[in-house]
C-alpha cells in the first residue's frame, strides 16, 4: 500500500510533468513557427542586399536560439 508520503511525492512529480509538457508544447510549434519567417527575412535580405533586412533576421535568431533551446531542453526532460 502506497502511504501519504508517496502519494504526494507522486503528485509533485506528475505536477513536474505537467508544467514540462506544456512548456514544451508551447515552445516547439513557436520554433517551427519562426523558421517560415526567418527563412522569408533571410530570402529578402540575400535578394535585396538590404541591411535592414539583413539586422532583422539577425534579430529573430536570436530569439529563435533561444526558443529552440529550451524546446530542447523540455523535450530531453519529457
Amino acid at each position: 500500500m502506497i502511504d501519504h508520503a508517496n502519494t504526494a511525492m507522486v503528485d509533485w512529480a506528475r505536477a513536474q510533468f505537467a508544467l514540462t509538457a506544456f512548456y514544451h508544447w508551447l515552445f516547439v510549434p513557436l520554433t517551427l513557427g519562426l523558421v517560415w519567417f526567418l527563412a522569408f527575412f533571410h530570402t529578402i535580405a540575400y535578394r535585396t542586399g538590404s541591411e535592414s533586412w539583413r539586422r532583422l533576421t539577425k534579430f529573430w535568431m536570436k530569439l529563435f536560439a533561444v526558443n529552440f533551446a529550451i524546446g530542447v531542453a523540455t523535450g530531453i526532460i519529457l
